[in-house]
């Protein structure tokens, strides 16, 4: 591509409407004086009528059309700055020659051409415009038009041809100097105009792909700025919001928002963290941090608001999911040092009953029920006690893998034939990916799924439900896959303050529950480097959600269906 094709592919044309509105002026002034000066004849009104026919079209094109290329305007310009110069040509030479008050509209074509087409454009039509000017003054051209100035003419005039070469010399170094300093300022301003519009676009994009919303308010309230994260998180339409008031496009669940924007507003105090609630249309209610600060003016007014802001749900899961981990860490230290200590003397107790009780040979009355009553609860805190030793002995697996569908089934096998609930449940599953590893030990993984089925089948009716175990994959947010197990029920659901507590060591709803099933499975779930999630939907009232990292697919694993038939329960 040559260096003229490359100016007039980039002239920023929608940008000079202005410049082709003030330049019809310009056309109206230059075809006066043509039907004013020029002689009458047909090739002079074509040329007028041409020349005028192309700046309305011009002027109308630029004004009518508003998303466009600009190579049909450029086009235009070309032909009409050549017909310019022909029309200036003509009446230069016709009227005054050297000293033709028409001179000027020269300098003001070759102006507008190195402001379309910077220096080289300028240059170029200088040297036409020179080339029309001095010709017909130094060469007797008239036989080719006739009316143009004469040498002879000249001389006739009293004009030497010493005073005719420095008049024209002095034209062409004004041209020439008109077409440097408006090309170089014209290319100037293209080249500072491009760069300043490339670091607008980075900055744009680098705000559009921020994690945080981000907008600003001026002093009236209303919006500047809005990126797309912003409208994620608050709901509102990314276009809509722009250059429109607060109140106006933010709805009711962004209240106490809104409150917090027209504060720091209004009182010019910047605010470093805050958190709010915001109730979104679709996700209820969310966390927001919310930051804030004043943009100051010469005079350190307030001319506006910066605001950041962030949804915190994920970091308030982790709040709770550390927590939790916490709690459950020194609830396991506990259990260790109880659990040995309590233990002997119990297994002491218990044996030294039973032996009372077959001494005796008592067939009843008070003293048996006792005896069996003081068994019956040495049983019961023997369970706890290794619940407890459960709890303590879990720990992060360091190596070896297991086939994660496989261990379900085996679960779902045996929780079908070994179900003892006396309810009517149906149990179905939908496994997908059935060569799917993940670490730690079998016993484990079926230590978890067991605890979430057995908490299912506990919290149904007593006339039954259905309970369902679906398998899934899914990406992490470091790129690496992981499975997802749902083991949900039908049953009357969790209410939030339980929720809220589902986790914690010794929280039960059962009258005979020790409280460490789900604090054992989170536990497990959390040294295996995976998570739990409590979650209802319409069908299910109660959905536990496991995630684990994937390690691998095992090869040698037969291949089972990926919709494997569900197995009833019986009753």
């Amino acid at each position: 591509m040559n260096i003229a094709a490359k100016y007039i592919q980039t002239i920023p044309i929608n940008r000079r409407a202005w410049f082709l509105i003030l330049r019809l002026i310009i056309p109206a002034l230059l075809v006066s004086s043509g039907l004013e000066f020029l002689r009458p004849i047909l090739f002079n009104y074509a040329l007028l009528a041409f020349y005028i026919l192309l700046a309305l079209v011009l002027f109308v094109y630029t004004l009518a059309t508003k998303n466009t290329t600009g190579s049909f305007i450029r086009s235009l310009i070309i032909v009409l700055i050549s017909s310019e110069l022909l029309i200036e040509g003509l009446l230069v030479n016709h009227v005054g020659g050297n000293f033709s008050p028409f001179i000027v509209f020269f300098i003001i074509t070759i102006i507008t051409a190195g402001l379309f087409f910077h220096l080289l454009g300028s240059i170029i039509v200088a040297t036409i415009a020179g080339l029309l000017y001095s010709l017909p003054i130094f060469f007797n051209l008239s036989m080719l038009y006739e009316g143009l100035i004469e040498p002879a003419r000249l001389a006739g005039m009293g004009i030497s041809s010493d005073e005719a070469f420095y008049t024209v010399f002095l034209h062409l170094c004004l041209f020439y100097f008109c077409a440097f300093i408006s090309g170089y300022l014209a290319e100037n301003l293209f080249i500072a105009s491009r760069e300043l519009s490339k670091v607008r676009l980075e900055t744009d994009e680098i705000l559009e792909q921020m994690h945080s919303g981000l907008m600003t308010i001026d002093a009236s309230g209303r919006i500047i700025y809005f990126n797309q994260a912003a409208s994620e998180i608050l709901a509102v339409d990314h276009n809509s919001a722009k250059g429109t008031f607060i109140e106006d496009i933010f709805h009711p669940g962004l209240l106490e928002f809104s409150q917090k924007i027209l504060t720091a507003l209004s009182s010019g105090q910047s605010e470093i963290r805050a958190e709010i609630n915001i109730r979104h249309p679709q996700k209820g209610i969310l966390p927001i941090g919310l930051t804030s600060s004043i943009l100051p003016d010469e005079a350190g007014h307030s001319r506006g608001v910066i605001a950041i802001f962030q949804d915190l749900t994920e970091v308030k899961k982790l709040e709770t999911r550390l927590r939790a981990s916490d709690r459950l860490a020194a609830v396991g230290r506990l259990a260790a040092g109880i659990a040995h200590e309590i233990r002997n003397p119990l297994a002491s107790i218990s044996g030294s009953v039973e032996v009372l009780k077959d001494d005796l040979h008592l067939t009843d009355g008070d003293d048996l029920r006792l005896l069996e009553l003081i068994l019956k609860e040495s049983s019961r805190l023997n369970t706890i006690l290794t619940d407890f030793l459960n709890f303590a002995r879990v720990s992060r697996v360091s190596s070896g893998k297991c086939n994660f569908s496989s261990a379900i089934l085996e679960v779902v096998s045996l929780f079908s034939t070994h179900q003892q609930s006396g309810k009517a449940i149906r149990i179905t599953h939908d496994i997908h990916w059935p060569n799917i590893m993940v670490s730690g030990s079998e016993d484990q993984i079926k230590q978890i799924l067991w605890n979430l089925v057995i908490n299912a089948s506990q919290a149904l009716n007593d006339d039954g439900g259905e309970i369902h175990i679906a398998t899934n994959s899914m990406p992490a947010h470091d790129g690496s896959q992981m499975v997802r197990l749902e083991v949900a029920d039908n049953g009357p659901g969790i209410t939030p303050e339980i929720k809220e507590k589902i986790f914690d060591p010794f929280f039960s709803t059962k009258d005979d529950g020790t409280g460490l099933g789900l604090p054992i499975v989170a536990r497990i779930v959390d040294c295996l480097g995976g998570r739990i999630e409590l979650d209802s939907s319409p069908e299910w009232k109660t959905i536990f959600a496991v995630y684990l990292p994937i390690t691998g697919a095992n090869e040698s694993v037969p291949e089972v269906s990926r919709q494997i038939p569900s197995i009833p329960v019986a009753e």
